[in-house]
């Protein structure tokens, strides 16, 4: 028991910040996992800094960090990154400010849009779309594939927080954006750009984040090798894989820095 304790402490006294994923990690569904906020706790109380890095936009980076302090765990807006927030910034290069956007996605995340300044388009107006940002929502339908599809294959930019085929649960692994992705994808002959993990822009926009000096050691923590322990490996940073509410793909080739069975094996 001392050597696996000594180990422990080390594991985090070797970083000098830590990206940590939401979903697998920290909550299921928005429902707690246990340990994570006195684990995140034990973080902040070393001095640690932390940022939290999702592909998820379900509901907007304030709405995330208000349920986080429900939660018991200190966040503000400015601590959780969406792929929704990469999501924006490249299609407002794409298109421009206040572009004409078709979006699939929860409420959250079309108020995100407008709020950024686009213009949001119904269904019927995917003509005038001068890009097709997908996210995922339960109540994805044929109208909104049919909408996408054919903006996309009109001409449209077709862009995605990410191609997770699944997210954990608290009864198992729902469908995921990625399942969305392909239908959109299929149905128009177009590939769609991502936006999110694992693609750089999320994690560099995350460590931004942490305010750390240039060569500081950062890890990002997730429940996924190929999106959050490999997108981190080639962002140049190191990644932590918490085992067991794995959703990526078993044949991934990648090996994580770490093995934890949950944050708590950050600080015990």
């Amino acid at each position: 028991m001392p050597q696996l304790y000594c180990w422990l402490v080390a594991l985090a006294d070797s970083y000098d910040g830590f990206l940590i994923d939401l979903d697998g990690v920290v909550w299921l569904g928005h429902e707690p996992i246990e340990g994570a906020a006195k684990a995140i706790a034990a973080l902040a109380a070393a001095g640690k800094p932390f940022v939290f890095v999702t592909n998820s936009p379900r509901v907007t980076p304030a709405e995330q960090a208000r349920i986080l302090r429900e939660q018991g765990i200190e966040a503000d807006e400015d601590r959780v990154v969406t792929a929704g927030d990469t999501l924006l910034e490249l299609t407002r290069k794409e298109i421009g400010e206040a572009g004409k956007v078709y979006a699939i996605g929860t409420s959250g995340f079309l108020e995100q849009v407008e709020g950024a300044g686009f213009q949001l388009l119904p269904a019927e107006r995917w003509q005038e779309a001068e890009a097709v940002l997908v996210t995922g929502h339960p109540r994805f339908d044929y109208d909104e594939l049919k909408a996408a599809s054919m903006a996309a294959r009109a001409g449209a930019f077709l862009a995605t927080i990410g191609r997770d085929p699944t997210m954990p649960m608290p009864d198992g692994l729902w469908p995921g954006t990625g399942s969305i992705v392909a239908a959109v994808e299929a149905a128009s002959g177009r590939t769609a750009v991502v936006a999110g993990k694992p693609e750089r822009p999320i994690f560099d926009l995350g460590v931004r984040r942490l305010g750390l000096p240039e060569g500081a050691r950062v890890a990002m923590i997730g429940d996924r090798l190929d999106t959050d322990v490999g997108g981190a490996q080639k962002a140049g940073l190191e990644g932590i894989l918490v085992a067991g509410n794995e959703s990526h793909n078993p044949e991934t080739q990648v090996t994580p820095n770490h093995n934890i069975s949950s944050l708590l094996d950050l600080t015990d």
